[in-house]
């Protein structure tokens, strides 16, 4: 009897085996609208889905079956949604480029986005119809893999966007008039649809007394995404840009970054003290929390590429022992500056595939 109890261990180790790997289907119910929202504390109008800003973020295994469907709550206009760099091989009707590969969505109609996510890696998704992406229609979608070599105790997602208080249809406008209306740098920058116009997380460090308090009910909808985090640990930065102007800079404060993705490939690792991230572009970078158990640093976004504006976007990054009422003591990381192309192109030549196309590297260390 012993040999009939041995195979039946070994079948259901098998069974238990496939099943971790098994793609899953995921469903979503996804209703678009606008809504009043304080993106950088100023009042303004944003794309919502279900009452969210910027949208939920889609976590998934490569391989899984994704199906959103998407109900357009809008009064007047279509709408549609682009999975950015994702293959959409044999789903092209999914891929959200409106009048070329599907209809919008009208109002009060829903359409069904379903597709395989094949592979791994940092993606977001955004509106592709009109100027939509410009009033906050993204977020991010993580296609995780499942058999990861690479070795992080945890992970946090950067959105990047710029910001304009200008309406987008007022902004089209103007962009389409003949003569054309230039609509100006963006307000500010905002890091998960979060920013602060007209006033400075790092006032402290100056004599201007416009510090960011964050009064009022709607505080919540501007006030910074902190980045909490343990000492000694390995930390997986996922950075997305879905700007619509600006190039973008960032930095956390006297930290490494090691590069280890790019645009959803794996990459030969290298350390960088900042990164350039350009509209649509993502990245994963390797964070150690190296730095002093008892301080906060600052995370800097800045812009590049353009005469700088528009003013940093800034978040902190806060060890677990370090007094919930401080602020970093240092000036935030400064913006390299915004014609230095030569520094751009030196980045850009440290990207190299990994070795293997599906394979992520193992990180040392």
């Amino acid at each position: 009897m012993a040999v009939p109890v041995i195979m039946w261990w070994l079948l259901m180790v098998v069974v238990v085996v496939q099943s971790e790997y098994s793609p899953s289907v995921i469903q979503l119910k996804w209703e678009v609208e606008y809504k009043f929202w304080w993106p950088d504390c100023k009042e303004g109008i944003v794309m919502a889905i279900n009452g969210q800003f910027p949208g939920p973020t889609i976590e998934a295994v490569a391989g899984d079956n994704v199906n959103i469907h998407v109900i357009n709550k809008l009064s007047t206009e279509g709408v549609v949604i682009h999975w950015h760099g994702i293959h959409q091989n044999g789903t092209a009707w999914a891929d959200g480029a409106a009048g070329v590969t599907q209809c919008p969505i009208n109002p009060g109609e829903t359409f069904t986005y379903s597709f395989i996510v094949d592979k791994p890696g940092t993606y977001f998704y955004h509106g592709h119809y009109g100027m939509q992406r410009s009033a906050g229609l993204y977020g991010m979608l993580i296609v995780k893999s499942p058999e990861e070599t690479l070795k992080y105790d945890g992970e946090f997602n950067l959105l990047l966007s710029d910001w304009w208080h200008k309406s987008i249809h007022a902004q089209e406008l103007a962009l389409s008039s003949q003569p054309m209306r230039w609509i100006g740098e963006p307000k500010s920058l905002l890091i998960n649809g979060k920013g602060q116009f007209n006033c400075s997380q790092a006032a402290h460090l100056t004599k201007k007394d416009d510090q960011c308090t964050f009064k009022g009910k709607d505080e919540d909808q501007c006030a910074s995404h902190t980045l909490r985090v343990e000492p000694n640990r390995v930390y997986r930065l996922r950075i997305a840009s879905t700007t619509a102007l600006a190039s973008l800079n960032l930095a956390v404060q006297e930290h490494e970054l090691e590069v280890v993705e790019a645009d959803g490939n794996y990459v030969k690792p290298f350390n960088v003290s900042d990164i350039d991230i350009y509209s649509g572009e993502t990245y994963s970078v390797l964070l150690r929390t190296n730095g002093s158990i008892s301080k906060k640093y600052w995370i800097s976004v800045g812009v590049r590429g353009r005469k700088p504006e528009t003013p940093p976007a800034l978040t902190m990054l806060n060890y677990v022992n370090a007094p919930e009422a401080d602020r970093p003591a240092k000036h935030p990381p400064e913006t390299p500056r915004w014609d230095d192309f030569d520094r751009s192109i030196t980045f850009t030549k440290k990207i190299f595939a990994a070795e293997g196309t599906l394979s992520p590297p193992e990180n040392v260390g």
